[in-house]
């Protein structure tokens, strides 16, 4: 089952974030939608042929969908951005690493990202 990140009119998930984390009650409803609060993170590896859906209105949506965390990775440029803490519509926190450099995803994950085994595109 493929679940989705963007809001309809009900305020129901519709979108297509690449990976999407969601807590192992949201998953217990056999509808195709949950509600965009309830996931954890969305990931996106930013498509080459259109960044801007990724850099631009991904990180204009996300926010308003109160999702806390959103990690972005742009193989183009060899970074891994993390935006956190979304308050009044947009993320307060931004951690930017060039791949090689570690990223701390924070709870409730509460690991380090190694990105010396990413690839750039």
């Amino acid at each position: 089952m493929t679940r989705t990140l963007s809001r309809d009119a009900e305020g129901a998930v519709l979108g297509d974030a690449d990976l999407t984390y969601l807590p192992e009650d949201a998953m217990t409803s056999t509808e195709n939608k949950v509600p965009a609060e309830l996931a954890l993170i969305a990931v996106e590896i930013v498509s080459p042929s259109n960044p801007e859906n990724d850099w631009v209105g991904k990180l204009r949506d996300y926010p308003l969908m109160q999702i806390p965390l959103y990690l972005l990775v742009d193989a183009a440029l060899k970074t891994v951005t993390l935006f956190s803490e979304p308050e009044a519509g947009r993320y307060r926190m931004r951690e930017d690493a060039d791949f090689g450099e570690a990223v701390h995803i924070p709870g409730p994950f509460g690991f380090t990202l190694d990105t010396t085994v990413l690839l750039p595109y």
